[in-house]
Formats: structure tokens, C-alpha cells, sequence
């Protein structure tokens, strides 16, 4: 096994990647301070793969077909033998500010009891972070020891399934999910309208427990927020409200307002998903 390189954090990044030309080279950039890179590709039609080796000539690369975001990190952390005992999963599309860099190198060399923390990020549209609009701060568990977390899918997205003790790290990374322009972001949440409205469909079958909603966790917060957003009605326009009234989006300026109407279209797409599949069961 290769050993670590010195004045490197012993952190295995692992990302994701499918036809991300354009976002590789600076995911790579901004990965500079870890250890070992390791991408795990769904096979890239374009120059992906070429332009990672170039940037990161030390990056290791393998091909899994995708099928969802669980199933791929799982694969991951079963397949990739990742030299280091913590590892971090980063899209193609994010970028580790070195302020995030510094926090998770403090975590690792001191977790205490921790065997993953959850990450936030800042969402950049129209070159300016969307603060409000994106419900800053937004938890996903990225970092993790290995053997201890799994995922599964939930929604479009996946879920950590772990009996021990998670952490936060407050300290956010970049995310610019519109990297590669408003029509492939539609295009994609097309997609996730129909994973969506498959949770939606599951969560309202299970409980409600409104003590969640009054937790002082936020992901148990936010999980209780959605199974009840799950059972109210006219949800488009609840969306738009919370995000854009609520969650003060319009303070996020002209891309806070075009940023909500675009979520306002993907809540109706995922309504119509919704009551195609209420209607399908029925039948």
C-alpha cells in the first residue's frame, strides 16, 4: 500500500463523477490538501477521465455503473481499499474551501466519539451564494470512518444508516449546482421529480411524530419537517412561501426570486409524479 504523503490530511476523498469535464479540474484543485483522491466514474462519455489524470496525476479512477447516490457511495466504500481510515465524499460540482479543509483535518485528528460528521455547503446561482433560498445550513454526512456508516437511497438522494454517534462541521463547502447551465439543472431534477414523489408517497404512510419538529438536532428537524411536508397539500405553493417568505429568500436578490420560481416548477412536476402514482396504486 502507498504510504500517505507528508503534510497531508490521512483523509481519502472519494468523488463522483459522470461527464463532469467541467467541473473535475477545480474539484481536484480544491482537494489539494488530501491525502489520496479516488474517483469513482460512471463511465464519462467525455474527457473526465483524461483531464482528472492531468490535474491529479496521482488520482485513482475506477467505473461503476450508477443506479443511485446509496448504492454508489456504498460501492465505493466496498471496492476503492481506501488507504486511510476517514473518508470524505465530494461531488464533481463542489469545491473544499481550505476554512472546510482546516475543520475536517481538526475533526480527524480529533473525533472523540464520532464516527462521521455532516457537512454543509453554500449554493452558488448566478454567481452569487443563495443563502436563504437553499435553507442554509443544509446537513449531509460526508465524512465518515470507515466501517461504520452505509447508505441508503432516500428520494433522489441518499440516507447514513449508523447505530454511532454523528457530529457537525460547521465550516461549509462550495456547491455550484448549476455549473453546467439552468436547462441540464431541469433536466436533472426531471429525473429526481419521480424519486421525490416515490418518498413522498412512503413518508406519508409513516408516522408523524411532531416532537421532531422541535428537536434540538436539525437533521431530525428537517427529516420531521419533510414527513409532514409530505402530507399538506397545494405543495408548490407552500414551497415558494417557505423558501422565498419564510426563509427570507428574497433577500437573496434576482437569483433568490428566479432560484424559487425554479423550485416552484420542480414542486409541480413532482406533484404530477405524485398523483400519478397514487392513482397507478389505486388501480
Amino acid at each position: 500500500m502507498t504510504e500517505p504523503t507528508p503534510n497531508r490530511c490521512r483523509v481519502t476523498a472519494i468523488v463522483l463523477t459522470r461527464d463532469e469535464e467541467i467541473n473535475i479540474e477545480p474539484c481536484l484543485r480544491s482537494l489539494a490538501w488530501a491525502d489520496e483522491v479516488v474517483i469513482v466514474d460512471s463511465h464519462s462519455t467525455d474527457r473526465t477521465v483524461a483531464i482528472a489524470q492531468t490535474a491529479r496525476p496521482d488520482v485513482r479512477i475506477l467505473q461503476h455503473p450508477f443506479t443511485d447516490f446509496g448504492d454508489q457511495r456504498n460501492w465505493a466504500l466496498d471496492h476503492t481499499a481506501p488507504r486511510n481510515d476517514w473518508i470524505l465524499f465530494v461531488d464533481a460540482d463542489e469545491r473544499i474551501t481550505p476554512a472546510c479543509a482546516k475543520a475536517i483535518s481538526a475533526a480527524i485528528a480529533d473525533p472523540g466519539d464520532k464516527a462521521g460528521f455532516f457537512l454543509t455547503c453554500r449554493n452558488f446561482f448566478m454567481g452569487r451564494w443563495i443563502k436563504h433560498c437553499t435553507l442554509y445550513p443544509s446537513w449531509q454526512l460526508r465524512l465518515l470512518k470507515r466501517g461504520q456508516v452505509r447508505f441508503r437511497k432516500e428520494g433522489h438522494g441518499q440516507r447514513e444508516v449508523s447505530s454511532a454517534p454523528l457530529g457537525y462541521l460547521r465550516e461549509p463547502y462550495d456547491h455550484f449546482g448549476f455549473s453546467k447551465g439552468v436547462e441540464h439543472w431541469k433536466a436533472r431534477h426531471e429525473i429526481y421529480a419521480a424519486n421525490e414523489a416515490e418518498l413522498i408517497f412512503r413518508l406519508r404512510s409513516e408516522p408523524l411524530a411532531m416532537r421532531d419538529l422541535f428537536s434540538p438536532d436539525p437533521v431530525i428537524r428537517r427529516r420531521g419537517l419533510k414527513r409532514l411536508a409530505a402530507r399538506t397539500p397545494f405543495r408548490p405553493w407552500l414551497r415558494f412561501f417557505y423558501i422565498y417568505i419564510w426563509r427570507r429568500g428574497f433577500l437573496d436578490g434576482k437569483p433568490g426570486f428566479t432560484f424559487a420560481m425554479l423550485r416552484f416548477g420542480h414542486e409541480v412536476r413532482i406533484t404530477a409524479k405524485l398523483a400519478e402514482s397514487i392513482r397507478q396504486s389505486r388501480d
